[in-house]
């Protein structure tokens, strides 16, 4: 017997502010997504962006909240210009493909003053089980997943230096450091893993991201359609 697929339903969409002295300081907005049906995997899948809600307006309460109360106090005691800080949590499906699911999740925040700062986050669902797939699943038995990625992201980053990216210095130092396996997602072109923010080069460059196009003996493994 086939396991049903879970489709996705309408997305968790929450917004809240925080204030000082009765000025909103901050506003956070939230949108994630959810399963269709009340089924254990269902209910797993919504489980998991629930908590990341909860976590992310957290992560807002206290540590964003201060800061930005703090501008506005700063800006208020010397007449300076100012502006209410936002905070945005959203995402996007980057891959549908049969059971495969591949979402994209995209936290943004803007300090008035200050740089706006990203931060990525990448998940890949069995949408017939509800559970996440790991990097491996994508990549025949026994290989060196990590090893696979770094030896990729060499040849790439090179490749752009030479076209003129602005890397950091030991660029190639941070892309051993800084490499998370569960920073990843799926497209039509191929598996992407990124960076962190300023990991590898000047906030200009953005999330840096690279693709390894599909390869069905070597991997990553193109998911079934």
């Amino acid at each position: 017997m086939e396991r049903e697929v879970l489709r996705l339903g309408e997305a968790l969409r929450e917004e809240r502010s925080w204030e000082t002295e009765g000025v909103t300081v901050l506003t956070a907005s939230v949108t994630l997504p959810q399963a269709e049906g009340e089924s254990r995997a269902a209910r797993r899948f919504n489980r998991c962006y629930r908590r990341f809600c909860r976590a992310y307006f957290a992560y807002c309460a206290h540590i964003l909240a201060p800061s930005a109360a703090g501008a506005f106090c700063a800006a208020r005691e010397t007449s300076a210009p100012w502006e209410p800080a936002r905070a945005k949590l959203d995402h996007r499906v980057s891959l549908r493909a049969g059971a495969v699911c591949s979402v994209v999740c995209d936290a943004q925040e803007t300090m008035y003053g200050a740089p706006s700062f990203r931060v990525r986050r990448g998940d890949v669902w069995d949408m017939g089980a509800g559970l996440p797939m790991a990097l491996g699943e994508f990549f025949p038995p026994r290989t060196r997943c990590a090893h696979a990625l770094l030896r990729f992201a060499r040849d790439e980053a090179l490749r752009r230096v030479g076209d003129g990216a602005a890397y950091r210095a030991n660029w190639r130092a941070m892309l051993r450091r800084a490499l998370d396996t569960r920073s990843f997602y799926l497209t039509d072109e191929g598996l992407c893993f990124f960076y962190p923010l300023c990991a590898l080069a000047g906030a200009k460059e953005g999330i840096v991201t690279f693709t390894m196009p599909y390869d069905a003996e070597k991997g990553p493994f193109p998911p079934e359609a």
